[in-house]
């Protein structure tokens, strides 16, 4: 999370103070080590605070958010995190090729969609269902899905609900997969933007290009004028002199 920034810029002011504050209090108050260790913690922790929410506030007014909104995404990224943790040991069960696929398929969708909210968490707000149902139902169905699958003497009936488990695992594959266009649909957008203003712009340097090349011709056709009356007048001057 954007945090980190605010945590790490935080801890380098707040040492250097630390330090000072602690040599300061060894030199003028000359005192038990204990109390000048407690000076430079306190010099620590009051350096800290205010320069971490300082400089996390103005992260959260570039990203477009509050701080509660902000808690609020990073509680659901940290529960998440544990979905996926357990998505991922999910593989040591698997018994199929085609099932290792599929769910190489979903947890990639899953941990793309997790790393990209994680790094702009304004974006969860697009992609709520994801993490409130979709994860969940992810997460449970396999684990279901491959404890039953392992078990031996399965009836047909049994063998056809498993079938079916898998096809909801395929939409809800391509559920993941829509989730993730709808995080992206400003980007994407964002992205035409940018293709329109570069045709623009190529558009521009060719209306200039063939501008400049009409000037030049416009520019030579009139030298060219003016240099044919000095040719004339000096025929008329060599007749003349005959």
């Amino acid at each position: 999370m954007k945090n980190n920034i605010s945590h790490w810029f935080a801890s380098l002011v707040s040492v250097p103070v630390a330090v000072v504050a602690g040599m300061f209090s060894m030199i003028a108050f000359d005192i038990h080590l204990v109390f000048d260790t407690m000076i430079a913690a306190g010099g620590f922790f009051a350096a800290y605070f205010p320069t971490q929410s300082i400089t996390l506030n103005s992260q959260l007014q570039k990203m477009g958010i509050t701080k509660s909104e902000y808690r609020y995404v990073k509680a659901q990224l940290a529960e998440a995190r544990e979905k996926i943790k357990r998505l991922r040991q999910s593989y040591k069960n698997v018994r199929t090729l085609k099932d290792a696929r599929l769910i190489y398929d979903i947890n990639r969708l899953v941990r793309t969609v997790y790393q990209t909210v994680e790094n702009d968490p304004k974006l969860f707000f697009n992609i709520q269902q994801f993490f409130h149902s979709n994860l969940d139902s992810a997460v449970n169905t396999i684990e279901q899905y491959l404890f039953l699958y392992k078990m031996p003497g399965k009836t047909k009936e049994e063998k056809v609900k498993l079938h079916e488990t898998r096809i909801s695992l395929l939409e809800l594959k391509r559920t993941i997969q829509s989730n993730l266009s709808s995080m992206n649909k400003n980007s994407y957008q964002a992205l035409e933007v940018e293709k329109d203003f570069i045709k623009l712009n190529r558009k521009l340097s060719t209306s200039t290009m063939k501008l400049d090349n009409t000037l030049d011709e416009q520019k030579v056709k009139l030298r060219k004028k003016e240099k044919e009356p000095v040719y004339q007048n000096r025929g008329e001057d060599d007749e003349r002199g005959k």
